[in-house]
Parts: structure tokens; C-alpha cells; sequence
């Protein structure tokens, strides 16, 4: 179903506004700090590179590479690509070396060296490191020449020495363990979700009041912010790994949030499937949906009900959009007495909003249908979104099996409801 871009009923903000700008993540403190230490490993490789011992001093450019190519964002990070690069050199350089001892054309062994370098930079493993071993054959063939082993020899320690001094850098000016922004990010998600469901409540009651679009773009919205918010939870995560800040008492017991990233992504994926079978419940035009009212009335009611259960759980505020950078600043990730008993009273009823509708679908005279078994996927999406904003993730045990004999389904028939 195409939605209106433009409706004269009022509507909320659009979710366009949580889209962040291009430039917000590259501003930011724990940025700008890597960016001077990176400044400082690299000025500190350059002054030391001229006194390494014997031919390795004639290639001192490779020094600040070295430290350059180990500023990641956090030192677990730092340590791997460190290793990785140094391996990925010296396998280039060993493919090199072997090569030139052929004596073959420098235009064939040109040929065979950037072949099986670039075949052996397709090893997962090697990570970051891959990239540098055609490269790595390749400086060797040209720049080194008939010295290529000196050539090595420098270009191997000098790149050694200048990761050593970003690691040592990198370690003793640790990153910050930064939670807040995998908590801001989470909540501009979780924001999103709340308005999205509660937009989808307002369409149910009236076709055609929304001014939202299409809501496979919006969909393919909360799925790309939710892979974007997966990487910034996982980045706060590993940058608590090994990180010496972690023993401070202020920093003990941080949750960089993975079990709130987990219940966001179950929730999107239930919303996910929700939206697309209710898309299918509408007119052609958009117009009114192929369900008699008394359904759509339970329907817009249990919608509802699960959005103000996600925004209570959640603290979604829902006054303005715009004050999301400030009402999140600081995130609690777990919920007080009142506010559990809050949530636990709002599930309650918003459960007694999805019996009712799944007592409207017993009552339907027509059964038995794509539209009535659509229905009941709704509700049960509806259900699975409760479970796991309430309990904290889609852990739950199954349901114990029915007794009794076992009932055939009939298939569905393919007849819609008169509207």
C-alpha cells in the first residue's frame, strides 16, 4: 500500500529527523583523540626512524606508516591490525623474494607476483593485513630492485618499529570507554520503532491520515539503522576488551548494551513482518481496509497498546523529536521498581487488547482465509513484540503442546472480506 505523502490531519514529526548528519560521527572526542594520538605516534616514528642501525635508517617513510596503519578506534582493535599488517608484509616480501629468484622476465614475474598475492589476500584471517601483501610484492619488485633484500630488511622493521610506537602510544593514552553513544544510538532506534507502530495503529483507524511513506522504505530504514546501531554496540564492546581504563571503579560492570541491541533487533524484525501482512489487508488504492470494522477497531486498539508498553520500557520520550541528543544523553539500561510494574501493568492490558481481537477472529463468519490467517500473524507479531520488550529478549520457553488429537488445517481459500 502506497501511503499520501501529504494529509491535512496532523501527524507527528517525521523519522527522517533521527537520520544523524554525515559529519556528526567524525566530530566527536573519542575521534578527535585518535586523531592526535595518531599525530603524535606518527611525529615520534618519523624522529626515531633515521636512527635504526645499518641500511634500515635509508627508509625512515616507512616508520610513520607503520604507526598509522595501527590507529583503530580501540586497542584490542590496535593489537590485531598490528599483527595482521606485520604478517601480510612479510608474506609479501617473501613471495617476492622467492619470485626473483627465477630470474624471469621482470614483466612476468611482475605478472606472477601480483597474481598470487592477490590470491593469498583473499585468507580471512589475515584480516587487515591482506591488503598489504600484493602491495608488499609489488614495492619490493619496483622500489628494491637489485636490492630488494636491503629494501626489505628496512621496509619490514621500520613498519615494525612504527606500530610498536602507535601501540605503546595507543596504550599509554587509552581510548575512553564510551557506552553513551552505543546508548544514543540504541534510542534513536527504539525512538523510531514507538512512532513507527504508533503510525501504523493511526492508518489502521483511518486509511490514508499518514504522511508517511511506503512502509517497505520505512522498513528498509529500521533495518539499515538497526546495522548501523549493531556496529556502534559491538565497537563500545570491544573497546572495553583490554582496555586499562576498565579497572577504574567508575568503569566496573559497564554494559556497552548487547542485550538491548538484541531486543531492538527481534522487535524490528516482528514489526518487519507485521507492517508487510497489514499491508496486504488494504484496498488497492489505500482507501480502506478489506476487513470488517469491528476488526480494525481491535487492531488499531492492541497497536497502540504495544506502542505505549515499547515507550514506557523503553523511556521513549515522545514530546519532541528534536530533544533526542539531550533527554538521552545518559540512558539508564534498567528499569526501577515503579517503572517495572509500570511496563508489567501496560503488558497486561495490552495482552487483554490481543485477546479481544483474537476473540474478533473466532467470531468472523468467513474462516479460514488469507486474510483471517494474516490477521492472526498480526496478533501473534504483536505478542512476540511484548515478550521481548518485557522479558528482556525472545528467550522465552515455547508454549507446552496441546493435549489432544492433533487438528489438519484446511487450507486457506482465497476470499477476501467485503469492506
Amino acid at each position: 500500500m502506497r501511503l499520501p505523502k501529504r494529509s491535512s490531519a496532523p501527524v507527528a514529526p517525521d523519522d527522517d529527523q533521527l537520520i544523524r548528519p554525515w559529519h556528526q560521527g567524525a566530530i566527536t572526542p573519542p575521534r578527535l583523540l585518535l586523531a592526535l594520538k595518531a599525530a603524535t605516534a606518527c611525529t615520534i616514528a618519523w624522529i626515531v626512524a633515521p636512527f635504526m642501525p645499518g641500511v634500515v635508517a635509508q627508509y625512515p617513510f616507512y616508520a610513520p606508516l607503520g604507526a598509522l596503519s595501527v590507529m583503530y578506534p580501540t586497542l584490542l582493535g590496535s593489537m590485531r591490525t598490528g599483527i595482521q599488517t606485520i604478517a601480510g608484509l612479510a608474506i609479501g616480501m617473501a613471495l617476492a623474494l622467492v619470485i626473483l629468484l627465477t630470474d624471469l622476465n621482470t614483466v612476468i614475474t611482475l605478472f606472477i607476483v601480483i597474481v598470487i598475492g592477490t590470491v593469498l589476500a583473499g585468507v580471512r584471517k589475515l584480516g587487515a593485513g591482506a591488503d598489504y601483501i600484493p602491495m608488499t610484492a609489488l614495492f619490493v619488485l619496483v622500489i628494491g630492485g637489485p636490492n630488494a633484500d636491503d629494501y626489505s630488511i628496512g621496509y619490514l622493521v621500520q613498519m615494525t618499529t612504527g606500530a610498536a610506537i602507535g601501540l605503546a602510544v595507543h596504550l599509554l593514552i587509552a581510548p575512553p570507554v564510551d557506552i553513551r553513544s552505543a546508548s544514543l544510538e540504541l534510542g534513536r532506534v527504539e525512538k523510531l520503532m514507538v512512532h513507527y507502530l504508533r503510525d501504523v495503529a493511526r492508518e489502521v483507524r483511518t486509511p490514508g491520515s499518514t504522511s508517511r511513506r511506503d512502509w517497505m522504505e520505512v522498513n528498509q530504514q529500521v533495518t539499515e539503522m538497526t546495522m548501523e546501531v549493531r556496529g556502534v554496540v559491538m565497537e563500545s564492546a570491544t573497546g572495553m576488551k583490554g582496555n586499562p581504563r576498565m579497572l577504574l571503579p567508575n568503569n566496573k560492570n559497564q554494559d556497552p548494551g548487547l542485550a538491548r541491541l538484541i531486543r531492538v533487533e527481534y522487535v524490528g524484525f516482528y514489526m518487519r513482518n507485521l507492517t508487510d501482512v497489514l499491508r496486504r489487508l488494504f484496498a488497492s488504492d489505500g482507501s480502506h481496509m478489506v476487513v470488517p470494522a469491528e476488526v480494525s477497531k481491535e487492531l488499531e486498539r492492541a497497536l497502540r497498546a504495544v506502542a505505549e508498553v515499547m515507550r514506557v520500557a523503553w523511556r521513549v520520550d515522545t514530546a519532541s523529536l528534536q530533544a533526542l541528543t539531550t533527554a538521552l544523553t545518559i540512558v539508564p539500561l534498567n528499569l526501577d521498581d515503579d517503572e517495572k510494574d509500570e511496563v508489567a501493568l501496560l503488558a497486561r492490558r495490552a495482552r487483554a487488547r490481543i485477546a479481544d481481537l483474537s476473540d474478533q477472529l473466532e467470531k468472523l463468519e468467513i474462516r479460514n482465509t488469507w486474510d483471517h490467517w494474516w490477521l492472526v500473524s498480526v496478533s501473534t507479531d504483536l505478542e512476540r513484540i511484548l515478550q521481548t520488550v518485557t522479558a528482556h529478549g525472545a528467550s522465552n520457553p515455547p508454549p507446552p503442546p496441546r493435549r489432544g488429537r492433533a487438528r489438519t488445517l484446511p487450507f486457506p481459500r482465497p476470499v477476501r472480506f467485503r469492506g
